[in-house]
């Protein structure tokens, strides 16, 4: 058994498209993560610095904020400073009264804006409350609630959940966790794409080759070929989901630094209401990717056995992938929406893995990533029993 696992695996492995792919993926998710400190900074045409160079200020500016309450006195100082803004101006962000002065706040001018709605002399010219801040906020988030048909249950779930939150905020730089939430949707497409590419040919390879008739001529064996194929492709998938995510987080620290692990999640998902913070967010959902990963893999593994053809396999799992991308659900449909949302090339992204839908069984309620995962996991058990049935039943005809 160890050496059939050792030979399925060393066949999978030794194929030119997987380290090809593995080699694009790894550039793509550092354009993704790195990108936003490539490249220069212009103002009318003339170079002022280096986007890297610019992000360091931010980041000082940020740290300078750090730890403390976005209450009635931060927002204020941060509407004192914004009011020597020359909002009239059309590139007021260039004008030397912002870099001075509003600059320095402009991590707590951003939030509160994605908060109450208002931004530039507006929001200056608002009275600054932390009731009326949150008071808005949830409005918000109600009218969101109405929009996607939630339940009343679900309404009253995610309302009690807003009572146990930190209020106010305390203000943390996490630009990395920012980066690598906002990069996930990438980097769980990239690993759905490489693991359906990489293993939809472990199984139709001897179909294709024609020597099925001598791999499948054991009565006794078959079942422990199966086994050996199967497994080989199942920890490949992992390591081929597992190593994407290791670089996108290895570089987004590297990069932007680990400080902020513990900040409220709502810091930089304004309208969610998940009881997590930010590190924990991101760590949730790149272990989802993972398992996304390893799902699709059990899946293109099984349809190429159905199929015997890769070319057919790989054909349905990338449909599968991109079906949520070029598609939408309209949310009047609550069910289809919600599943539609469940879909790897949908669910990888934060919108859906942190949705405000719920699923409740044996009366317990249960949020989008606690479930889903578990679903793909029993999903990937059956995928593999239809696959070991039909490759232990499958008899050659004569050509």
């Amino acid at each position: 058994m160890r050496s059939l696992f050792a030979y399925e695996l060393k066949k999978i492995w030794q194929r030119r498209i997987l380290w090809v792919s593995m080699v694009l993926s790894i550039l793509l998710i550092l354009i993704t993560v790195g990108g936003p400190l490539l490249g220069s900074y212009y103002v009318n045409g003339e170079r002022v610095g280096s986007n890297y160079e610019e992000f360091q200020i931010d980041k000082a500016y940020q740290k300078a904020l750090d730890g403390r309450a976005i209450d009635e006195a931060l927002i204020s100082e941060m509407q004192k400073a914004y009011s020597k803004v020359p909002f009239e101006e059309e590139k007021y962000s260039q004008t030397e009264a912002y870099q001075k002065y509003a600059r320095p706040y402009s991590a707590i001018y951003h939030y509160v804006r994605q908060t109450i709605g208002l931004s530039g002399s507006d929001l200056v010219q608002w009275e600054a409350s932390v009731d009326d801040l949150h008071a808005l906020r949830q409005a918000k988030m109600e009218r969101n609630w109405d929009s996607i048909l939630l339940t009343e249950e679900e309404k009253t779930y995610w309302r009690a959940t807003e009572e146990t939150l930190e209020k106010p905020q305390v203000f943390r730089y996490a630009e990395c966790y920012q980066v690598l939430f906002s990069a996930a949707y990438s980097v769980g497409c990239v690993v759905l794409f490489i693991v359906v590419t990489c293993l939809s040919g472990v199984f139709p390879e001897e179909h294709l080759r024609r020597t099925d008739q001598l791999i499948l001529s054991s009565k006794w064996g078959r079942k422990n070929i199966f086994v050996a194929k199967f497994a080989a492709g199942a920890v490949s998938a992992f390591f081929l989901s597992l190593v994407p995510v290791l670089v996108a987080v290895a570089v987004a620290v590297l990069l932007y630094g680990a400080e902020g692990f513990d900040a409220a999640f709502q810091l930089i998902y304004v309208g969610n209401s998940h009881p997590v913070s930010v590190g924990e967010a991101v760590t949730i959902i790149y272990i989802v990717i993972v398992i996304a990963g390893v799902f699709m893999g059990t899946l293109v593994m099984m349809l190429s056995e159905l199929l015997h053809s890769n070319i057919s396999a790989l054909a349905v799992g990338i449909g599968i992938i991109l079906l949520p991308m070029l598609f939408s659900m309209p949310q009047e449909y609550r069910v289809l929406s919600q599943l539609w949302s469940y879909l790897p090339g949908d669910f990888v992204a934060g919108w859906s893995c942190f949705g405000m839908y719920t699923v409740t069984l044996f009366g317990k309620i249960f949020l989008p990533w606690q479930i889903v995962p578990i679903c793909y996991i029993m999903l990937g058990l059956l995928f593999g029993v239809v696959t070991g049935h039909r490759f232990v039943t499958y008899q050659v005809k004569g050509r």
